[in-house]
């Protein structure tokens, strides 16, 4: 699927070590919400970050995160309520979603990594189509 995010909302983490996170909230064709807009935590806390979609029934959400210095990197997803993490990612984060497919969170278990987080909405369940990178 080719077609580009068309709604999205943000969020950021401010920690008392300088730690900057952002979450965007994407979608592919579907409105994707998160609340609060705000989250202030501390480096190492745990941080939660919880994601919406609406008027759909997309069954697969979607996490990613962007360093400051980088491309997009998957970090997991849930389809049809299974999550499936990346291997790089599985001993920090943890992605849940709902039995309904409306509601995934992203559990941050340490915060540490800076960069923008992202939630994705789309159909089907291939999710590793091609790398997406910033130049």
């Amino acid at each position: 699927m080719d077609n580009y995010p068309s709604h999205f909302s943000s969020i950021v983490i401010n920690t008392s070590a300088q730690l900057s996170l952002s979450l965007l909230c994407l979608s592919l064709g579907a409105l994707v919400t998160q609340l609060p807009r705000t989250v202030t935590a501390r480096e190492g806390e745990t941080v939660t970050l919880n994601c919406h979609q609406k008027d759909t029934a997309y069954q697969t959400m979607l996490w990613y995160l962007q360093p400051h210095q980088g491309g997009l990197t998957l970090i997991g997803y849930g389809y049809a309520s299974n999550p499936t993490m990346e291997d790089a990612y599985k001993l920090e984060y943890e992605v849940k979603q709902t039995d309904d497919y409306k509601n995934c969170s992203l559990e941050i278990k340490k915060a540490t990594q800076e960069g923008v987080y992202y939630c994705a909405a789309r159909e089907g369940h291939s999710v590793r189509e091609r790398q997406i990178s910033r130049t």
